[in-house]
């Protein structure tokens, strides 16, 4: 008898204590980098103003040979990048010449890819600074 006394005693210690015990779970919500070629760049914002899209959505990709494509609201573009760490220049950019309803968004992304000097990617964002560290542009990563 007094060996179940104990023994109940014992049980109820163990889960009584487990239950006023607490667990705290880590969360840890920090996304991985993107990769910088061959993932979908879409614009949100250009020279601080947020991009709307009208006609296509403006966005931007970079191949692995150093190609650079993407649309910039309506047109296509096309050229290509040079890198190194995280410094980058555009060269011999050229877009098609459709006449397009929203002509700010077009002229302010091409603004932006002759203005770009540096980059960074913080999880799943990409931005754009000039020579003075200024914010040009941001970009996300899209997933299809």
């Amino acid at each position: 008898m007094k060996n179940k006394i104990i023994f109940l005693g014992l049980l109820f210690s163990a889960v009584f204590f487990t239950a006023c015990s607490t667990t705290t779970v880590e969360n840890n919500s920090t996304k991985p980098n993107v990769s910088f070629t061959n993932t979908y760049f879409k614009a949100l914002s250009l020279d601080g103003k947020k991009v709307e899209v009208f006609d296509r959505e403006p966005h931007i990709k970079f191949q692995e040979d150093g190609k650079v494509f993407g649309n910039l609201g309506c047109n296509n573009f096309f050229g290509s990048f040079k890198k190194e760490n995280n410094n980058i220049n555009f060269e011999g950019v050229a877009s098609t010449k459709m006449m397009c309803p929203n002509i700010k968004t077009e002229d302010a992304f091409s603004k932006v890819l002759q203005n770009t000097k540096t980059y960074e990617i913080k999880e799943e964002y990409m931005i754009f600074f000039d020579e003075n560290k200024k914010e040009i542009a941001k970009f996300k990563a899209i997933f299809f």
